[in-house]
């Protein structure tokens, strides 16, 4: 039987209710700290904060509500504390990843795992992560001791304008991973660039089109240019919700808007990307997780979006998305 893989075991798919396709409630260290200490989200108590906001938010359109947390392997994972914010918030799912980030915040990239397994190797440890249980050091090594959550989405990341060798290397591993699993995938994009590379990388390497969604590009609000990447057969998915300092939010919702107009909205999931502290009302923003729900939803309604449109961008959509597959 299909399901999507939760870090509370394998569900319905249609259980999963309203979902926040790319979120961040804990990462305890790594990298993208190192280079920004406002990515640190290593409380518990605020993370639960935070997602309840979010289920209250997502009763209005659903039963209950799931966070994808897109902190990849080796980029600050902490699955016992992600379990401990699931234990304790009534209705909600999370979903955990493996995968990878961009390069950059690797750090000692030349001296890294990843420089020095083969592709193969590399593939077998996220393998691991979905089939077995995630290690509970993140793979910062050397000893590894699997926890029994399992991770139900795989996260592939490129640089801005390039995809590096290093990341390149981390697609194919994550491609093996794809098909061997079923695992979506969900990827980050640097300011909106090399999404429709991404997808087309991705299915060269034999990933089903419809488990590819390509994500963070509504920072390239130009529709045409997103036309082309849906053209492929991939999903989008749209979030950094409202990030001001890049675009207004009437960019997200023309694009929406436009997207369906053309034919696409049954292939197009909603995040919020709040993979800050000052992104998160738990630690003092007025904006954080519930976004998604509690604004982009009543605004859409309110600005004569179908209803219908309104949910499968909400729920529908990523029901399908995050359902663990092989190819038929």
């Amino acid at each position: 039987m299909s399901c999507a893989r939760t870090i509370s075991g394998d569900i319905n798919p249609k259980d999963l209710g309203v979902v926040n396709a790319h979120d961040h409630l804990i990462r305890v260290g790594a990298g993208e700290v190192y280079i920004d200490p406002d990515h640190q989200l290593a409380d518990v108590d605020k993370a639960v904060e935070e997602a309840e906001r979010f289920v209250t938010a997502s009763k209005n359109w659903a039963a209950t509500g799931t966070v994808v947390d897109m902190c990849p392997a080796n980029c600050g994972r902490d699955m016992l504390r992600l379990k401990e914010v699931n234990d304790r918030v009534k209705d909600l799912y999370v979903i955990a990843t493996t995968g990878f980030h961009r390069e950059k915040v690797y750090l000692e990239t030349q001296s890294h795992w990843v420089n020095r397994y083969s592709v193969d190797q590399i593939a077998e440890l996220l393998i691991a992560d979905i089939e077995e249980g995630i290690d509970k050091h993140d793979y910062s090594g050397p000893i590894v001791e699997r926890t029994t959550i399992k991770a139900g989405c795989i996260k592939v990341a490129t640089a801005y304008g390039q995809i590096t060798p290093f990341e390149y290397k981390c697609m194919q591993a994550c491609a093996i991973a794809s098909i061997e699993t079923g695992a979506p995938i969900n990827t980050h994009t640097t300011y909106g660039t090399c999404g429709l590379e991404q997808a087309q990388e991705l299915k060269k390497m034999g990933v089903p089109a419809d488990q590819i969604a390509i994500g963070h590009i509504q920072r390239n609000a130009d529709v045409y240019y997103l036309s082309q990447i849906l053209d492929e057969g991939v999903y989008l998915e749209i979030d950094g919700t409202y990030r001001i300092k890049y675009q207004p939010d009437s960019n997200r919702i023309m694009e929406l808007r436009e997207l369906g107009e053309k034919g696409y909205g049954k292939r197009i999931l909603l995040g919020t990307d709040s993979g800050k502290r000052s992104y998160q009302k738990a630690y003092g923003s007025v904006t954080g997780v519930d976004y998604n729900p509690a604004v982009d939803g009543p605004r859409m309604i309110a600005e004569g979006f179908e209803r219908s449109y309104v949910e499968d961008l909400l729920i529908n959509n990523a029901h399908t998305f995050f359902t663990m597959r092989k190819d038929k």
